[in-house]
Parts: C-alpha cells; structure tokens; sequence
C-alpha cells in the first residue's frame, strides 16, 4: 500500500504475534502506523476507497487473533500518543484539570503523567495495561472506577475525514463497553481530574498495584480476564468453582492463580485459547447455570 504524503510506517503480512499481550496471532494483510491526525486521515481514505475490512489495533492487550491471521489492515496509533493538560477550573469539591490524551498513549503513561501533578481520579486504572483510545472503547475498570467515570468528551475522525467531539452522555458508556459508531476512530479522550495530594495518590497506586500483582498470574503472557463478570458474580469465582483451574488445551492454560486469566505457557495457538474458553463457557452453564461473555476481543480466520 502507497500513500502519497503518509509519514508513517506500512508493513504488510504482518505477524500479529508481534501486538499482542497474547503472543498469539496470525499475519494481518497491512500493519499501518499513522504518525499524526494527517496521517490517519490519508489512511482511512484509502482504506475507504479500496474498500479494504479494517481494525484499530490498541496496545493488544484485550486481542486475540486466529491463527490464520486478519484479511485487512491493521490500524496502529500507537505513534500518536500525546498527553496534556488542556485546562485547569475551580468548582464545587476543589480544583479541576482537564488532560487530553491521543488515543495511543498508554494507559499506565497516562496515569503517570497525572500523578506526577497531584491529579486524582485514575488510580483505578493502576496496573490495566493497553492504551487510552482502547481503554475508552471499552470503557475499561475495576471495582474502583472506570473510564466512564473521568472521561468528559471523546474526540473521533470519521471515515470522510471529519472530526468530531462527543461528549460522555452520548458515548453510551457501560460495563466494559462504550457507543462508537462504526467507521468511526476514537483518537483523543478528554479528562477531568480533581487536584489532590500527590504523595497520598502515589501510595494509593502502590498499594492497588501491589494487590493486583498478587491476585493475577504474572510471567506468561496472557490478555488480561477472559470473561465479563455476570451481574452480582465474578466470573472468576464461578470458573474456580467448576473445578476448572489449571485446565490446559497445547499451551494455553486457566491460569492457577486467577481462574478468569487463560494464559499462554509457551507457543499456544488462538486456538487452543478458544477450545479453552468454549470447555470454561460449556461447563460454567452446566454447573452454575449462568454463561459467561468474552471479555477479550477475538478477530481473524482460523
């Protein structure tokens, strides 16, 4: 693919065991990194006019991709990762900043980055790996928040060019979900974070990364919970309960540290990672009588 004036990187047959957390996947057809809005718009114009089936690919760590890899191109906005504070106000509770991160910075960067300025309100994202733009189409959390929560207005570049700001009540917000119209690309997020205390929110993010260091299997790669948790259950709870820990297809394991973790111990194939999760779905119906949703988002052929 030649795009005239495109700054970015093109690649193409592209192996996606490369961007993902998984360490699974395979070629994707074009694997193309715009290094600025330009750039994504020259890309989604040309996508557009040869009609080619495309993803926006985030930091990977919510994909798995089939083994026979994805016919279409990749969109990687992981050059487009600015952060900063857009503007600061007072009101009622204390005072605000409003940050505004490109879609490919990193979540955990993004955290950082408010941190260091004394800004509360994202410690609930200590520890969830991926990027800004991922993390709001998907609305990702914990128990302690979500993006939901802080985000304020979305910024998106449509398939014709156009750029366009939403704010947090029309992007539908949900568990583990948000409203993104199709052909639409999220590329910046605006945020609203109130002024704290530095020092106490740093301990607050030790103290958070510390517990989920000890709750979730660290060492094999892995995507992260495989499963939303049901209304009122944790999936986890429910998959540990069928007796399924450590339950193993080739090298994809369910993790024995947290049961809604399938992790990769070594060369696993896509899909021994889906055999896994049909055998975890079939027997969570059969025992508990309540069925589990992906979480992770599956793309690709076999």
């Amino acid at each position: 693919m030649n795009i005239p004036g495109f700054k970015g990187e093109i690649r193409t047959n592209e192996p996606m065991s490369r961007h993902t957390s998984y360490a699974i996947g395979g070629p994707v057809d074009i694997l193309a990194a715009p290094s600025d809005r330009d750039d994504l718009h020259l890309l989604l114009r040309e996508i557009r006019e040869r009609k080619l089936p495309f993803f926006v690919l985030g930091g990977g760590t919510n994909l798995l991709v089939r083994d026979g890899g994805y016919r279409g191109v990749a969109v990687s906005l992981g050059r487009m990762r600015a952060i900063k504070v857009e503007r600061e106000y007072h009101s009622v509770g204390g005072h605000y900043a409003v940050l505004l991160a490109e879609a490919g910075a990193s979540l955990a960067g993004l955290l950082t980055f408010a941190a260091d300025r004394g800004l509360t309100g994202l410690e609930f994202a200590t520890g969830i790996p991926g990027t800004v733009g991922g993390a709001v189409c998907m609305n990702a959390g914990t128990a302690d928040g979500e993006m939901g929560d802080v985000v304020d207005a979305v910024t998106m570049l449509g398939p014709e060019g156009g750029i366009s700001i939403i704010d947090r009540e029309q992007m539908g917000f949900g568990y583990r979900t948000a409203s993104v119209p199709a052909g639409q690309v999220v590329v910046a997020a605006s945020l609203v974070l109130r002024q704290g205390e530095r020092d106490q929110i740093k301990e607050r993010i030790r103290t958070l990364l510390k517990k989920r260091k000890e709750r979730q299997p660290g060492g094999f790669p892995n995507a992260g919970s495989v499963f939303k948790n049901p209304q009122d259950e944790s999936a986890g709870r429910l998959i540990e309960a069928a007796g399924l820990k450590s339950t193993r297809i080739g090298n994809a394991q369910v993790s024995e540290q947290h049961a809604n973790f399938i992790v990769n111990l070594g060369k696993a194939r896509a899909s021994d990672v889906l055999q896994l999760m049909e055998i975890v779905q079939k027997t969570v119906l059969e025992k508990h009588g309540v069925p589990l949703e992906p979480e992770i988002r599956i793309i690709g052929e076999d």
